[in-house]
């Protein structure tokens, strides 16, 4: 019973630990892509 309670710990701290992973992934992404678009306007504006 011990194990199992530690393994849903683990686990949970797994799950926490890797959604923030993923948010900052997205927000690296959606940063990144607001940049190309940004330089990808200036340009067309010459």
């Amino acid at each position: 019973m011990i194990s199992l309670l530690n393994n849903e710990v683990n686990l949970d701290k797994f799950l926490l630990l890797s959604s923030f992973i993923l948010l900052i992934l997205i927000t690296l992404a959606v940063i990144y892509i607001s940049y190309i678009s940004w330089k990808d306007k200036k340009r067309l504006k010459r």
